[in-house]
């Protein structure tokens, strides 16, 4: 526990000016954050571990428009949450900034990857960790290619949620769409087959080239009936085993349609028959047991189909909670002694 830090933020708010910002805010961030600059002495002044980058596109993507919001409802939805977590017994205060929406030129799907790919080189000099959140499944290629880049020898290992393998080598001639993602991403020098995995494909938007282009390439990959065969947990267990072995950059990308339909409405291409809110909860807790990530992305959130901002909070829930539980795992707890009336009293006492 912090001793110069601030905690009055822990607590429900007495009224007043304290009560303001609830639900209310001025300005729109993740997690109520202080919004910096993306340059790398901002970003290292901050003091912060993650950096939340939007990525408002959609033009990778085959199936439903209305992915570029997502960033927008992705934000919402973690001001929904006080930065207290009670399981952990932590708080996620400054430990985020947010850098705003990479500018997205909807013209020019190249320039705005390649701005994408500056944009995660630039957090990850820095020292800190990308939240990425779009947009579609496309922006993970970039993503990826940049983590590779800035690892250069280095083995990196690729983890993906999602009910589509999204391995078309191409897609109507087009190879840098959201369904040719994983197979543009294994095409990484420093990525190899052992450390890929993929979670939770299901039903038939995976086509037979797909399938094949994978099992050609070596990448394991977990049919959600796998998963229920034997068990969520140790099919998961086995991925991140091998995302993580000895790699020494990793990254996490989540398309919400991993879960099922009911659990998360709001995305591009909701699929029957996926991971249950309360597992996914427990898989951020195995995820962050791994004692860190490199590069989190969350793609293909679609609030126009959302109900009730279901799958857009749910989002925010699972990347707070592996937040969360990295917090535990580094040892920063708040002192669970810490009661309002001890700030109230500290606030009232005469200064020297």
């Amino acid at each position: 526990m912090n001793p110069a830090k601030a905690y009055a933020h822990l607590f429900s708010p007495l009224g007043g000016d304290a009560g303001d910002n609830y639900r209310a805010p001025n300005i729109l961030t993740f997690l109520r954050s202080t919004h910096v600059p993306l340059k790398v002495a901002a970003l290292r002044k901050s003091g912060a571990r993650y950096a939340f980058l939007g990525v408002p596109f959609d033009e990778g993507s085959v199936g439903k428009p209305g992915s570029e919001d997502g960033p927008r409802e992705f934000r919402l939805a973690s001001q929904e949450y006080f930065p207290y977590w009670f399981e952990y017994g932590v708080d996620l205060h400054g430990t985020a900034v947010d850098c705003g929406d990479v500018s997205m030129p909807k013209v020019s799907p190249d320039v705005a990857r390649e701005r994408v790919y500056r944009a995660v080189r630039e957090v990850l000099k820095a020292g800190l960790v990308p939240i990425l959140c779009g947009g579609d499944r496309s922006i993970s290629i970039a993503g990826a290619k940049a983590l590779s880049d800035h690892l250069g020898r280095k083995r990196m290992g690729y983890l993906h949620f999602g009910a589509h393998l999204d391995m078309a080598d191409s897609w109507a001639g087009e190879r840098n769409l959201g369904v040719c993602a994983l197979a543009r991403i294994t095409e990484l020098k420093n990525l190899d087959a052992a450390n890929v995995a993929h979670v939770g494909a299901r039903n038939s938007m995976n086509p037979k080239d797909h399938v094949d282009l994978a099992r050609r390439r070596r990448i394991r990959f977990y049919p959600m009936f796998e998963l229920l065969d034997h068990g969520i947990y140790p099919p998961v267990a086995e991925a991140l085993d091998k995302v993580w072995s000895g790699t020494a950059g990793q990254y996490l990308s989540f398309n919400f349609n991993v879960m099922d339909a009911s659990a998360a409405p709001g995305v591009t291409a909701a699929e029957p028959g996926g991971v249950e809110a309360r597992e996914m909860m427990r898989i951020a807790d195995m995820i962050a047991g791994k004692g860190g990530l490199s590069v989190i992305d969350v793609t293909e959130l679609c609030p126009i189909f959302d109900v009730s901002g279901t799958a857009a909070r749910l989002a925010a829930c699972v990347v707070m909670r592996i937040m969360a539980a990295l917090a535990k795992e580094r040892g920063d707890v708040i002192d669970p002694k810490l009661r309002r009336t001890d700030l109230i009293k500290a606030a009232r006492a005469p200064r020297r």
